[in-house]
């Protein structure tokens, strides 16, 4: 018997891994290993390329990686490709083994904080496709909801035009801190003074917790977070506790170090992706989209009957 296979026989045989919080950190970490990157032998190119269509029909095909980071080479799952010098075939490999540890933060400095790129235009309609979902969420109210849902939840004439939301994503601080350089002029734009039209423009902050110990935190982190929003944002700020690893994969939201944003219309599609801190020219991108998307419905919504000027009014006598 090797070596990984003695220490992985000892490791399960102990009553430490059967409760999760004793594991020991060495047994955690070949079990991780292990688990995550074995796929098997080899593949061959044919056989790789189906599988590869398989793992990524999942993905949203519209959201644009940047072609400076790793994201792009990153698997479902957590893997990265690599060729097997013996046989030519390909193998995955897992992703922190592949690139280090640290290789969000490097990617961070790579991409100028940017995973994915901002879309030049909106989505198309016939290319747009649905915001993935996840359950169980809860705003700062203590209210539960169900992502896309959520989004769609006022709109009652199910009409794509009706409404435009801003939905901003963050799973550390660091994330968080880049996204008021989106929301901010968001809410000048469409939700502040002469411009409020909060019927139509909304913005959602969604914050993501994973891993077993910030679940059991949740209270503590959703008392800090609450008293760190405006009350005001409290019913449109939501949190979700628990694992999000599909749901990552889907909008490609690799790098959990960075802050996404996603244009939604009105029956929950995502027209329009962006990420990290945003620049004068994609704040004026996004507004200008964000006007397209509700702009057919603002056509249809009925015109005030003005009294026609001129019209002579003759007198009876």
């Amino acid at each position: 018997m090797s070596t990984c296979n003695k220490l992985l026989t000892t490791c399960f045989k102990s009553t430490s891994c059967i409760s999760p919080p004793l594991l020991s950190n060495r047994c955690a970490l070949l079990a991780s290993y292990f688990v995550r990157s074995f796929s098997g032998p080899s593949s061959s190119e044919d056989d790789w390329g189906a599988e590869y269509e398989s793992l990524t029909a999942q993905r949203n095909k519209s959201i644009i990686m940047n072609p400076a980071g790793q994201g792009q080479h990153i698997l479902p799952g957590g893997f990265i490709l690599k060729r097997d010098p013996k046989n030519g075939g390909h193998r995955k490999v897992i992703l922190e083994h592949a690139l280090g540890y640290f290789w969000a933060v490097k990617e961070l400095a790579s991409t100028n904080k940017k995973p994915i790129l901002s879309n030049d235009a909106v989505i198309p309609a016939a290319e747009a496709e649905t915001f993935p979902s996840l359950s169980d969420v809860v705003n700062l109210k203590g209210e539960r909801a169900t992502i896309p849902e959520f989004f769609t939840r006022n709109n009652r004439s199910k009409d794509a035009s009706a409404k435009c939301t801003l939905v901003a994503i963050s799973y550390k601080d660091f994330g968080a801190q880049l996204l008021p350089s989106w929301i901010d002029p968001f809410d000048r734009a469409f939700r502040q003074g002469a411009n409020n039209d909060t019927d139509r423009y909304e913005v959602v902050r969604i914050i993501i917790n994973e891993g077993r110990m910030m679940k059991l935190l949740s209270p503590f982190i959703t008392s800090g977070t609450r008293k760190n929003v405006p009350e005001s944002d409290h019913a449109n700020t939501l949190l979700y506790f628990g694992d999000a690893e599909e749901f990552r994969d889907v909008l490609r939201m690799h790098n959990i170090y960075s802050g996404y944003v996603f244009l939604v219309d009105g029956i929950g599609r995502v027209r329009w992706a962006g990420s990290g801190e945003g620049t004068e020219d994609e704040i004026i991108s996004m507004i200008g989209i964000a006007k397209d998307l509700t702009k057919r419905f603002q056509k249809q919504l009925p015109q005030p009957q003005n009294p026609r000027i001129g019209k002579r009014v003759q007198c009876l006598k």
